[in-house]
C-alpha cells in the first residue's frame, strides 16, 4: 500500500497497525488514463479517491459553459461530497487531467470500517472539517482578494500546474475569463 495515503491520515487521526491493515485490505488501486470521467453528473458517487499521482478536476455546467469547482493533487482525498454522503445525483463530472494512480475505497466498504471502528468516523469529521475549511478560505478569497491575488496564490500552492492543466480549467477555477488570466500572466512575466 501506498505510504503517502497513511502519511496523509496520521495527519488527521493516528491509526494503529490493525486499522491501517483493515484499510489496506480494501482498498483497490487503480489507474486511470488521462480524460478519463471518474463521475458524471447525475450519477450518485460511490467512491472515494485518494489521489497517489496526477491531477483531477471537478466541474459543473452553467449557460452551456463547464465552470471548474476544484482540482486535487497528490495526497489528497477526492469525491463529490455532498453526493457521496447523502446518496443522491452528482451536479459534478469529475475527470483525470493526467495519468493518475488513485486509491479507491468504496461507500459501502467505507460504512462497514466505520461500523467496526469508531476511528473511522473520528477520521470522516476531520477530513470534513479540513476540506470545509478550504472551501470557506477559496470563498473568502474571492471577496477579498483581486484576480491577480488568486492567481499568485495559485501558483505559491501549486507552482508547476500551468504545465499540467490548461489555462481555460485554471482561468475557471480563478473566477476568470482565460483572456484576462491571459493578461495577468503578460504582465507578470513583463515585470
Amino acid at each position: 500500500m501506498d505510504a503517502s495515503l497513511f502519511q496523509r491520515l496520521n495527519q488527521l487521526v493516528l491509526l494503529n497497525p490493525s486499522q491501517q491493515r483493515a484499510l489496506s485490505d480494501i482498498l483497490e488501486t487503480v489507474d486511470i488514463p488521462k480524460d478519463s470521467l471518474l463521475l458524471g453528473a447525475g450519477q450518485i458517487s460511490s467512491h472515494l479517491y485518494f489521489v497517489v499521482e496526477g491531477i483531477l478536476r471537478s466541474f459543473y455546467a452553467c449557460d452551456d459553459k463547464e465552470v471548474t469547482r476544484w482540482f486535487c493533487f497528490a495526497e489528497h482525498f477526492a469525491t463529490s461530497y455532498f453526493s457521496f454522503v447523502y446518496r443522491l445525483p452528482s451536479e459534478d463530472t469529475i475527470m483525470a487531467l493526467t495519468d493518475t494512480k488513485l486509491l479507491v475505497i468504496s461507500y459501502e466498504n467505507l460504512q462497514y470500517l466505520s461500523h467496526q471502528d469508531s476511528v473511522w468516523i473520528d477520521l470522516n469529521r476531520h477530513l470534513l472539517e479540513y476540506y470545509y475549511t478550504n472551501s470557506l478560505e477559496r470563498i473568502a478569497s474571492f471577496q477579498t482578494q483581486s484576480t491577480l491575488e488568486r492567481y499568485n496564490y495559485l501558483l505559491q500552492e501549486h507552482p508547476t500546474i500551468e504545465e499540467d492543466v490548461p489555462l481555460g480549467y485554471i482561468a475557471s477555477y480563478l473566477g476568470m475569463t482565460q483572456e484576462t488570466l491571459s493578461r495577468i500572466r503578460r504582465k507578470k512575466k513583463r515585470k
